[in-house]
């Protein structure tokens, strides 16, 4: 299982975080800067967000025990917000799960542009965040954990290169490229939710028919 666990929660978090979709809107957002403070910028973000996924993803099962939720209604929940993010991703409309564009306009006149939007939600959002919950939780043992961790690790890294360069890669994709990109990646996600879902309510009714027998 570490080696399609590996390469189905790369995808996953790549899908998510999509430093392809982000590209255009870092491009925007760091336009006023010169290169070398952009590339900080970026770096400073892409680690942000990396340590919020880590310890919400680690403190995901606290959290949890805390509220009195089970790990099957929260799998439901994370599969609707990922089909919410598809849809709105295949319909070409930039999720609004992320930030809405008040919140973008209002953090252009602050100094705190890197941690909100760059790094919240746009890199780390709450389907990241509901992904690496449900996929450490689904992970087999201490091996797969840790592969989800490397692969967060690598997600991050990717989209770093990605989006410290997003002047050279808007130019290269242009807008329609981008889009296809996008359509693709949705399509994608739209299994990936309703897996997401079929898995938390087929653990649901076997919850509810053993307490029904016992």
């Amino acid at each position: 299982m570490g080696l399609n666990f590996a390469l189905s929660s790369f995808i996953t978090f790549f899908i998510i975080v999509d430093p392809i979709v982000n590209v255009p809107l870092f491009r925007a957002f760091l336009s006023d800067f010169d290169q070398k403070t952009r590339h900080n910028m970026v770096k400073k973000a892409v680690m942000i967000a990396v340590v919020v996924l880590v310890i919400f993803t680690l403190a995901g099962n606290t959290i949890f025990h805390y509220l009195g939720i089970e790990m099957y209604s929260f799998r439901i929940a994370g599969g609707i917000i990922l089909l919410i993010i598809a849809i709105e991703m295949l319909l070409g409309k930039r999720p609004g799960t992320k930030s809405s564009a008040a919140e973008e306009e209002e953090s252009m006149r602050s100094e705190d542009l890197v941690v909100t939007p760059l790094a919240i939600p746009l890199l780390t959002g709450p389907g990241a965040i509901t992904t690496g919950i449900v996929l450490f939780n689904t992970a087999s043992g201490i091996t797969n954990q840790i592969i989800l961790f490397i692969d967060i690790g690598l997600v991050y890294l990717i989209a770093y290169f990605i989006l410290s360069r997003s002047e050279k890669v808007f130019d290269f994709l242009g807008q329609t490229g981008t889009m296809v990109i996008v359509r693709i990646m949705g399509l994608l996600l739209v299994a990936i939710a309703i897996q997401f879902m079929i898995t938390g309510i087929g653990e649901a009714v076997v919850d509810l028919m053993t307490g029904f027998a016992v």
